[in-house]
């Protein structure tokens, strides 16, 4: 029987992974927060190791800072990211872990690439510099489990994660990602009467997924992938459709464009051809994925993560 160890498993794809796991009846052994392992200390990953002995694990724990973040902490991003990243695949190698699935992220891809971006193009160019450090641990990370396969044969899946949202997210309006941070700052304009401020003008384009397919995408790469695959729907639409959406939910709520800000990556849209083969398919629309993240916001108000 499989021992699989979720690292990042309080996060918004972490835990929507853990409830998928428990449901098939797997035997998942959750990592919730740094005070059970600090992953970036060798030594505490070791005991880890030693403790749990999975025979799988998926390492979705990351330090996540949104854009605003990013752009303001790109060396601690980078090496808190890549720290973590290059300790845990060690210890696969070393605790003869059969099958890590790694997490990475779609701002691994350079601007200007042929769209539909295909995973063969994660390492060209230049990323993006409002998501550099993060971008470039993330292909650090990759470059680290091929070099493990190539001499270690350590088997590995790839996730070139899209823009995830859905319950238990970090709704942070300073350092959270858009889906998050908007709805945070919605939900607080509907307490306060205040105008909401949305950075850009809502003409980029991202392809959003719910967290629960997200969960469904990984045990898909799990059990039948290896190498890198997009993780999306395969379905770009605007920001400024996704704020129409959200704005629904919130009727009362004034919002307005600030065009001085940041817009980020321009154009992101995902060539999902070999997450299909595996036999995935998204359930969730973004109409209902957004109302569903909106029913557990309002209820969980005030246990939200900042």
């Amino acid at each position: 029987m499989r021992r699989i160890l979720v690292t990042g498993a309080g996060g918004l794809v972490g835990s929507a992974l853990v409830q998928h796991l428990s449901e098939r009846g797997e035997e998942v052994i959750p990592l919730v927060s740094r005070q059970q392992c600090d992953l970036t200390v060798p030594t505490e990953v070791s005991a880890l190791m030693k403790f749990v002995r999975p025979t799988h694990i998926f390492h979705l724990a990351a330090s996540v800072f949104g854009v605003g973040g990013n752009l303001k902490f790109p060396a601690e991003v980078f090496y808190r990211n890549t720290i973590m990243n290059t300790t845990l695949v060690e210890a696969c190698h070393n605790f003869g872990v059969e099958k890590i699935v790694a997490m990475g992220s779609a701002a691994m891809y350079a601007d200007g690439l042929e769209q539909p971006m295909r995973e063969s193009d994660a390492m060209l160019g230049e990323p993006h510099g409002s998501e550099y450090g993060y971008a470039m641990s993330k292909r650090t990370l990759l470059a680290q489990l091929k070099t493990y396969r190539q001499q270690y044969d350590l088997n590995f899946g790839f996730v070139i994660a899209t823009n995830m949202y859905g319950p238990r997210d970090m709704f942070n309006t300073l350092h959270g990602h858009v889906v998050p941070s908007l709805l945070k700052k919605f939900l607080d304009a509907e307490e306060s009467g205040e105008e909401v401020e949305i950075w850009g003008d809502g003409t980029p384009t991202r392809d959003f997924l719910y967290s629960a397919d997200a969960a469904s995408g990984l045990m898909a790469i799990m059990d039948h992938g290896e190498g890198p695959y997009n993780l999306a729907t395969g379905i770009s639409v605007p920001i400024s459709h996704l704020v129409i959406e959200i704005a629904a939910h919130f009727p009362q709520v004034r919002y307005r464009w600030n065009v001085d800000k940041p817009k980020g990556q321009i154009s992101r849209s995902y060539d999902v051809s070999l997450l299909q083969a595996l036999g995935f398919v998204p359930r969730y629309s973004l109409h209902e994925g957004i109302a569903e993240t909106v029913s557990w916001l309002r209820e969980y108000r005030e246990d939200i993560r900042k």
